[in-house]
């Protein structure tokens, strides 16, 4: 009878502690021409309110484009607390970096050292969380790498659209609530995130 009780008493404690913790990866690859350039893995794990995500992508092309880009994000109770961007490419002066911070009533921005401010008091979607989450209903999103609102469109089907500045746009798509391809628009051409596992 005993045996059971600890039995019982460990199944819940188990379950209840693998609702409060949970991680999820994803990979994809980003092609361009036909051609694999890059990877990108996309990490989201969940410790009762709180949750980091983390995007780290390498980008190789011969001649055209070499860099590492690396995003981190930690939300508590489903709101932004701070996001860090680095992105290194080995050329002197290129390498960026952009930490966005909730302060009281407001977010600081510093972009290589500049600070500027955000006149919101939460932020609670970020681009990042595209990677594990389709966006449904949404239609002002945060973009970490820019440290700023973006638009965001529902085009039906699980695809979105998302306004970059300068007009561009990149096309989000989803099956059965999971991302599985990026639509970039590029000055050369489209590239293309898509999800390999």
């Amino acid at each position: 009878m005993k045996g059971a009780i600890w039995s019982t008493l460990f199944l819940c404690l188990f379950t209840l502690n693998s609702a409060l913790l949970y991680a999820q990866t994803h990979n994809y690859e980003i092609r361009f021409s036909n051609h694999v350039i890059g990877n990108i893995t996309a990490h989201c794990k969940v410790n009762g309110a709180a949750r980091n995500i983390s995007i780290k992508s390498k980008v190789e092309m011969k001649l055209l484009a070499k860099f590492n880009l690396d995003i981190s994000c930690d939300f508590d109770n489903n709101i932004l607390i701070r996001s860090k961007v680095i992105k290194s490419s080995g050329k002197e002066g290129d390498d960026k970096t952009i930490v966005t911070q909730r302060e009281a009533k407001h977010y600081a921005v510093i972009l290589n050292g500049q600070k500027s401010v955000l006149n919101t008091s939460e932020i609670i979607h970020s681009v990042g969380e595209m990677y594990f989450t389709e966006p449904r209903q949404i239609t002002k999103i945060f973009s970490e790498t820019l440290g700023m609102f973006l638009t965001l469109n529902s085009l039906g089907n699980g695809s979105y659209e998302l306004l970059l500045p300068e007009g561009k746009k990149n096309v989000y798509k989803y099956e059965k609530g999971t991302l599985v391809q990026v639509e970039i628009a590029q000055a050369l051409g489209k590239a293309y995130i898509i999800r390999i596992s």
